[in-house]
């Protein structure tokens, strides 16, 4: 959560409340957001009172704040032994998951039915009714799904410690400049490093960079398989503009992209 938002709570000084909806993840999730009729149920808590919004330091509030969205979708279903018999529910799952952690190779994992594997050395897991993964053959590493998750921070955050970070690659961009929807705004390079974003493209035959300092962005938003593209994308804010990036290709993965977007801010923040 961005630093400023303890500012803003104690500059309103009113009581802050969290509303956390268990099994929306586990239902819709992010990398494949068919149905799978799960029954989700929502409770909100106050976490932080109106005297303390006004006493509390800054530093506390976004303690606070930050700890009460700590949450576990995959283990709220496992402790509450909710299955999911949606037959693709492994599907998309290898969007979030890209790294094989048997061999360690990057993008060329892929996921259908209840299963995920790595076309590099055959790697399978299978995904149970409950969520927990299991190696069709041999050490299965990770079992709980965010764990493998977290195991890929570890790798990108290790690229940024040692300062060789780097992704650039052809792309297609979009622009989303009011509500009435998307236009094309032609092809582009796009270079995510240790400086942060560069976006350099020509649109109408005049030559446009846009440059977001690594500093300057403690997150991203992406999305996978998006609309009507049917393509991963990485969304670039302006003040004024959106920028829609579709990378090109198959070696990229828009999640490494948003691990890397964070770990790059906290380790600038250093």
């Amino acid at each position: 959560m961005p630093e400023s938002l303890g500012k803003l709570v104690k500059r309103l000084g009113v009581p802050v409340v969290t509303l956390i909806a268990y099994g929306h993840h586990i239902n819709a999730p992010f990398w494949n957001q068919k149905t799978r009729m799960v029954r989700t149920k929502a409770t909100m808590t106050r976490i932080i009172t109106r005297e303390e919004a006004c006493t509390l330091p800054v530093e506390q509030i976004n303690r606070i704040i930050n700890q009460a969205f700590e949450y576990d979708d995959f283990a709220w279903q496992r402790e509450n032994k909710i299955p999911v018999l949606y037959k693709d529910r492994a599907s998309g799952l290898h969007k979030v998951l890209y790294q094989c952690p048997d061999c360690r190779t990057e993008y060329r994992m892929d996921s259908g039915g209840t299963e995920i594997w790595c076309n590099q050395c055959g790697k399978r897991w299978s995904m149970s009714e409950y969520g927990e993964l299991k190696a069709l053959e041999g050490e299965t590493h990770f079992a709980h799904i965010p764990d493998w998750y977290e195991w890929e921070r570890e790798q990108v955050r290790r690229e940024v410690e040692e300062g060789r970070y780097s992704f650039r690659g052809d792309a297609t961009v979009r622009m989303l400049p009011n509500s009435k929807g998307f236009i094309d705004f032609g092809k582009a390079v796009l270079t995510h490093n240790m400086e942060g974003f560069t976006l350099e493209g020509c649109h109408d035959g005049a030559s446009y960079t846009l440059n977001i300092p690594a500093q300057s962005v403690y997150a991203c938003h992406i999305e996978y398989n998006y609309g009507k593209y049917k393509r991963d994308c990485v969304d670039l804010n302006t003040l004024n503009d959106s920028f829609w990036v579709f990378p090109e290709g198959d070696d990229f993965s828009v999640t490494k992209i948003s691990l890397a977007t964070e770990e790059l801010f906290n380790y600038k923040k250093l």
